[in-house]
């Protein structure tokens, strides 16, 4: 008798979680921001949409949804008492759009973006999440990380400035920029390169490295080590 209970309930035990896909329809947007923990890949040059896959109850919290210019992906208000619901399964978003200027991950999120091109770029973390972007094309770029984070850039842009305040990291030395601007306070580490001048400056203990054969001034106040003209 006890084994014919048992069976029953090894087998709704062992039943797997079903994953569930939905699809997103949206006008353009040329800002993404991610608020929360979501891995999300984003490609540029294709027409507005997004799709997400998981377990139903999980996308039933989530939200992504276009205010004004800007594409936000986050969890719907939750009742009071009401614990976000932990995954079985991983939740996969992925996102395309024309083009892009403007990406912010608040939280820990990741948002991995295949290309970005424009005139001005404005990327930034904020937390313990990360920004991966392969494809950058830009006449002036802002990367900005606060806090805990990860950031790693490729591509090019005329002039650059980025910015550190933490124990984050930023990997750019894939980034080849004409004329940069770095400033770091923290204990965070910056991995860059330049090609013609670098301006960096460190309030911290973080290390800095500039890659290249650029005209360097260097500032160190914090006493963090910076390398510049590394090649």
């Amino acid at each position: 008798m006890y084994r014919a209970l048992l069976l029953p309930l090894l087998i709704m035990t062992a039943t797997p979680t079903v994953a569930a896909e939905r699809s997103y329809t949206f006008a353009s947007f040329d800002r993404i921001r991610i608020e929360g923990p979501y891995e999300v890949t984003l490609t540029t040059g294709k027409t507005p949409g997004g799709r997400a896959i998981g377990e139903d109850r999980v996308l039933d919290t989530l939200t992504i949804s276009v205010e004004g210019q800007t594409l936000i992906v986050r969890s719907r208000p939750l009742a009071v008492g009401e614990p976000p619901p932990p995954p079985k399964i991983p939740l996969v978003i992925t996102l395309a759009t024309p083009g892009l200027r403007g990406a912010a991950v608040n939280g820990g999120g990741r948002l991995k973006i295949i290309r970005m091109v424009g005139q001005r770029l404005d990327l930034s973390v904020n937390g313990a999440g990360g920004l991966t972007i392969a494809g950058i094309d830009a006449d002036q770029l802002t990367a900005t990380v606060i806090g805990a984070g990860t950031m790693t850039l490729a591509g090019r842009s005329g002039r650059a400035r980025v910015q550190l305040s933490g124990p984050g990291t930023v990997t750019a030395s894939a980034l080849i920029v004409n004329d940069l601007i770095a400033r770091s306070e923290g204990t965070g580490e910056m991995r860059l390169a330049a090609r013609y001048t670098a301006d960096v400056s460190s309030t911290g203990l973080g290390a800095i490295s500039v890659a290249g054969n650029p005209a360097c001034k260097v500032q160190s106040i914090g006493g963090g080590p910076i390398l510049c003209n590394s090649k």
